[in-house]
């Protein structure tokens, strides 16, 4: 589900929706504006244009503010100079609220991140991030602490911060042809740098949830009064099918970005294809993670098989494109099942008022697109 900025602006929803009607118009050329705001609408989780109106204006008298002290405090942690100016909210993740904090000696984006993104594994990611900008990839600059580290615990959770960069938003889906080509190309660079890793891969791609502890999830949802406890139960035999594709151990590993989706893409000046997360960085094979990307570039909402091809394209462009299997997606279906597993649990029981809108969308989003297997047997045609 795509989220809102906390201070959205309706004109520029007005572009993102002419943007969108010039790539829905590759494949249906008899597109209106009408439609493509209407699919963009949905993109937000909202039913209509004239609804997402309403959000962008509601969203206007209520904009978070920051907690009292916490841009001193981030500033004093990673050593950002004297705070100049009151910090200003961006956007609400998964991971938490991310705020724009101006000092004397610049401006930053201070992001929250996983309890599990540690300075350790900040660093597999820099190792990366570093390679990649070295082979002519786009990517923010981090803030290191004046301890050296990445990662910094502040009231409780752990936080990055970058200079701020002049981007745009995150593309809207499906994607063009064009931003297609690019995706390719950018995950060509990336397994071009070939870079060995020894590490397991994460359990969270490759843990199954067991048919027991989904039953004992639809039960909580029941008890929960949740509307779409009935459409979970409808799901679960998709998820059977799904556990069946089983990961198969490979031989060898490199270091991969393992969350290059679009939702951590921005454009920057120019159309430059600037990538914004590297945390999540670890171990795959160049097929696995292409399985996984191919789920979140060509095959949402719906299969764009110009922006398939266009993406293959790109990738064979700079490196070969490899044989890709059923077994190509094992990772890719592990991380959406826990995914989809931790947005139901959260929808259920949140943590904070925040969260819940957030994991009650996310939650609705998994029932209205599942992943499934006839969807990915049609990006091996």
């Amino acid at each position: 589900m795509r989220l809102l900025p906390d201070r959205p602006s309706i004109e520029f929803l007005r572009k993102e929706a002419k943007d969108l009607l010039a790539v829905l118009r590759e494949s249906t050329p008899g597109t209106s504006l009408a439609e493509a705001q209407r699919v963009l609408a949905g993109e937000y989780g909202e039913r209509d244009w004239p609804a997402l109106k309403a959000e962008v204006e509601r969203r206007a008298g209520d904009t978070p503010t920051a907690p009292a002290g916490l841009a001193e405090e981030l500033a004093a942690v990673f050593g950002l100079g004297k705070v100049t100016a009151p910090a200003r909210p961006v956007t609400f993740t998964a991971m938490g609220r991310c705020w724009d904090i101006t000092t004397d000696r610049g401006r930053w984006l201070a992001v929250t991140v996983y309890h599990w993104i540690t300075n350790e594994q900040a660093e597999v990611g820099a190792r990366l991030r570093d390679a990649a900008t070295a082979a002519g990839l786009a990517a923010p600059v981090p803030a290191r602490s004046p301890y050296g580290r990445l990662v910094e615990s502040v009231r409780g959770e752990n936080w990055r911060v970058h200079e701020w960069l002049e981007v745009g938003p995150s593309p809207v889906l499906p994607v063009s042809t064009d931003l297609a080509r690019r995706a390719g190309a950018v995950f060509g660079t990336l397994h071009g740098l070939a870079i060995p890793s020894e590490e397991p891969i994460q359990w969270y791609l490759t843990h199954r949830r067991s048919p027991d502890e989904w039953q004992e999830l639809l039960g909580r949802a029941r008890a929960a009064d949740k509307p779409w406890a009935e459409r979970l139960e409808a799901f679960l035999p998709t998820v059977d099918e799904l556990r069946e594709i089983e990961l198969e151990t490979p031989s060898r590993l490199m270091l991969c970005n393992r969350n290059l989706i679009p939702t951590h893409v921005r454009q920057g000046r120019d159309g430059e294809f600037v990538a914004m997360e590297w945390d999540f960085a670890g171990s795959l094979t160049p097929e696995l993670e292409l399985g996984a990307a191919l789920t979140q570039w060509v095959l949402r909402p719906d299969l764009n098989v110009k922006a398939l091809q266009a993406f293959q394209d790109g990738y064979g462009g700079v490196r070969e494109w490899p044989r890709l299997d059923m077994g190509a997606f094992a990772v890719a279906i592990s991380g959406w099942l826990n995914w989809a597993y931790n947005a139901f649990c959260e929808a259920i029981d949140p943590e904070t008022a925040d969260s819940a809108v957030f994991a009650e969308r996310e939650a609705v989003g998994v029932l209205d697109r599942p992943m499934t297997c006839k969807g990915l047997e049609q990006l091996l045609v």
